[in-house]
């Protein structure tokens, strides 16, 4: 009986230890165990009335997708969005770019005269037969200098002629049916007679040793509303794209 009584009793305190030691199924004021990781903050929802900042892309002055600038700095920088109608007129040279250097002609060097005239056919896309307006360009590129005028009036030449298709113009883009035709940037002139006497560059800007007899020039317009004719064999090559001058001659419209 005595054993039985012992049992029982340590029974009984185990109970009691069990049941005080350990928390109950409601306690929820127990702290967490030391080693429970600590739970993961809220993300905050983004306020759909505050819309995030738009980034500004470095495209370090370059068209999107890296393409050249529209127009190029510095004055023999071509403008290649120019309008093929900004060429007409009458225009004087003011500068001329030689030897890697900027220099002043002498007075009353060159004058060139620039008409547009559309074409009769209008047909500029054969294919797909589509007619648009476009403009054809006549030159007449005469010297002031005496000297200069006098050895080609001895060949019966008063002046230089030049011509310039639409095709020329590499930038040029058909539009819808019956509009005029997109005929922006530089383009390629042909100058008769060029190629006999050149530019005469000697006498009129102290450069010697520039050959100026190719027939066919870049013509275009700099950022500054400028008349641009020289050669640059990268241009030629590949029209359209800019290139090194090997000569450029810069003209001012006349008033």
């Amino acid at each position: 009986m005595k054993k039985i009584s012992c049992l029982c009793l340590m029974l009984c305190l185990s109970l009691v230890l069990c049941s005080c030691g350990g928390p109950s199924d409601g306690d929820t004021t127990s702290a967490p165990p030391s080693n429970a990781s600590e739970p993961a903050e809220a993300t905050p929802t983004p306020d759909a009335s505050t819309p995030e900042p738009a980034e500004t892309p470095d495209d370090g002055g370059e068209e999107p997708g890296g393409a050249k600038p529209v127009v190029q700095e510095g004055p023999t920088g071509m403008d290649f969005g120019s309008d093929v109608v900004a060429m007409e007129g009458t225009w004087n040279l003011s500068q001329v770019y030689v030897d890697g250097e900027l220099k002043t002609p002498v007075d009353n060097a060159i004058s060139l005269r620039i008409t547009k005239e559309l074409d009769p056919s209008e047909l500029v896309d054969g294919p797909a037969y589509i007619h648009n307006q476009v403009y054809n360009l006549t030159s007449y590129l005469t010297f002031g200098v005496e000297e200069i005028a006098n050895t080609l009036a001895a060949d019966d030449i008063e002046a230089f002629k030049g011509s310039t298709s639409w095709e020329d113009f590499p930038q040029g883009k058909v539009v819808a049916e019956g509009e005029f035709y997109e005929q922006p940037g530089p383009a390629t002139m042909r100058f008769k007679d060029l190629d006999d006497y050149g530019l005469f560059l000697d006498q009129i800007a102290g450069a010697s040793d520039v050959d100026t007899t190719e027939k066919t020039l870049i013509i275009a317009m700099n950022g500054s509303g400028q008349l641009l004719l020289g050669f640059s064999e990268e241009h030629i090559e590949r029209p359209g794209t800019d290139g090194e001058w090997v000569y450029c001659l810069i003209f001012d419209k006349a008033a």
